[in-house]
């Protein structure tokens, strides 16, 4: 819980003078439904999205999921139907690739150290087989970067404060402790670090008796710590825990945190000339300076030379308003949106500028090799020896026009809405043609309709089909509703069709 006080008032802002310019805080505006107010949360930019998870609301630990796409402004909670972690705060997430990994963090009535991924592609969580070396013991209030491949762990609370440091090497799956020389930082919780380069650092924190401000690194290259000596006329941030830094570029940006009382202070700390300094957000003409409000337990990341902060604690009451502070270095040019997805649609079934027509129910459809040839199918007949290849005019049979130009507008442009009626077609049309992340769109989509009338179908297609986890998912569905699917038309059909699916149903009940 989160120990320090704060002023009774918040630092005022006003809302509607809020500007989004270099060196200024603003609101971020957005669509959709924000999570509700929480600190002792996580935060992680994955791609274009910032990702927040779990937290506490002030009476209970959560472990709620949300996505925001800065691209298109808005909010969304991801609901998964897998197993996911528990309620919790805390807890480190760090990213690698397209994966989200969160580590341990408290329940509500125990320290936790399951360690669980979750895949931003697929959108599904699993447990990590971690079951390889020593990993760290249940603990709270830890720290947690990703760097080549590994994620480091370092320092926390286990009911002793702690200056242990972990790494889980991704490839291996296996924990270690890491045997580092040098000066190594004093046992501590809420601290911050952040990766830069070949180091990671690591600022202030509190040692169960006072908070701190002394600044470390760690060469993971020489297993070495160190303390760094900073130089310039600016003094580091006042000591101070549960704040928030972020890397930009050769900069290191630290927002907030307690020193007993609730912080709003930006300072940066320059790694080219190893100097700290205390940010002052600009004003425009006539305007007061617009602020978030002292905090802490709050999270911090960078996106687009932008720095957004969300949630957290002022000392009375969780938050959930969300800011933005644009940085110096962001270069102020309109860049226009791409238009290259819709340019390639324009020239789906487009006769101008065609080099091959397929002839699908007796209609024409104007193709492009150049771009059927992302489908494994299409690139052996046009490459191969087949009379197609030398062919303007090919017929393609056991698939439906709608279906054809459905699949060729997803070759052209990577992205192609699957409607629940035309899913299956479109699924079996992916198999036959070769084109693998389409057909796993639609087995995600095929996967909601999944019911008591259309299991014992579906289940015949993804047999057919090789398509694994949709086949599982169907089983599963039947194994559990068997008394209701047995009676349904569709069941008895497989039963005349495929007796072996029925006699695998059979005895796995």
């Amino acid at each position: 819980m989160e120990s320090s006080t704060a002023p009774e008032a918040a630092m005022e802002v006003d809302d509607g003078e809020c500007k989004s310019a270099v060196n200024q805080w603003s609101l971020v505006k957005f669509t959709g439904l924000p999570p509700r107010q929480r600190s002792l949360h996580s935060g992680i930019v994955v791609g274009d999205c910032l990702y927040v998870f779990g937290g506490y609301d002030g009476s209970n630990r959560v472990n709620d999921f949300y996505k925001f796409s800065f691209k298109a402004s808005k909010w969304s909670q991801i609901n998964s139907t897998s197993a996911c972690p528990s309620a919790r705060d805390r807890h480190v997430m760090v990213s690698q690739g397209d994966r989200i990994y969160i580590f341990a963090g408290y329940d509500g009535n125990n320290r936790v150290n399951d360690f669980w991924q979750y895949d931003t592609e697929q959108e599904a969580w699993s447990l990590v087989d971690a079951a390889l070396g020593n990993p760290p013991t249940p603990r709270h209030s830890h720290s947690g970067v990703e760097y080549d491949g590994s994620m480091y762990i370092f320092a926390g609370y286990d009911g002793n404060y702690r200056s242990d440091f972990h790494r889980y090497h991704f490839a291996q799956r296996k924990w270690s402790v890491l045997a580092v020389k040098g000066s190594v930082p004093k046992a501590r919780y809420r601290t911050s670090v952040v990766a830069y380069k070949n180091k990671m650092l690591v600022v202030g924190g509190h040692d169960g008796a006072k908070h701190l401000n002394d600044f470390y690194q760690f060469n993971f290259d020489s297993l070495e710590w160190s303390l760094i000596e900073t130089t310039g006329q600016v003094p580091p941030p006042s000591p101070r825990d549960s704040h928030s830094a972020a890397i930009c570029g050769d900069t290191m940006y630290l927002f907030g945190g307690s020193t007993g009382s609730a912080r709003n202070d930006l300072f940066c700390f320059s790694f080219e000339v190893d100097q700290w300094h205390e940010v002052r957000p600009a004003a425009g003409p006539g305007q007061k300076a617009c602020v978030p409000c002292p905090r802490f337990c709050h999270t911090c990341d960078i996106y687009n030379n932008s720095l957004y902060v969300f949630g957290g604690y002022d000392g009375q009451q969780r938050l959930n308003d969300f800011w933005q502070f644009r940085l110096a270095t962001e270069v102020n040019i309109d860049i226009p949106c791409s238009s290259l997805v819709s340019d390639l649609r324009s020239f789906l079934n487009e006769q101008k500028l065609s080099d091959v027509t397929f002839i699908v129910e007796g209609k024409p459809v104007y193709a492009h090799k150049l771009l059927c040839m992302r489908c494994s199918y299409f690139r052996a007949m046009f490459e191969g020896q087949m009379r197609e290849a030398q062919q303007k005019t090919i017929t393609i049979n056991s698939v439906s026009h709608r279906v054809f130009l459905v699949l060729l507008e997803y070759l052209y442009t990577d992205e192609v809405e699957i409607g629940l009626d035309i899913a299956m077609d479109l699924f079996i049309a992916a198999d036959q043609f070769g084109v693998e992340r389409l057909k796993r769109l639609c087995e995600k989509k095929i996967l909601v309709s999944i019911n008591v009338d259309s299991a014992p179908t579906i289940l015949q297609a993804a047999n057919m089909h090789i398509a694994h986890g949709l086949r599982q998912s169907c089983m599963d569905y039947i194994l559990r509703n068997f008394d209701a699917v047995s009676k349904t038309p569709a069941f008895e059909e497989m039963g005349r069709s495929n007796v072996e699916l029925v006699f695998e149903v059979l005895k796995r009940r």
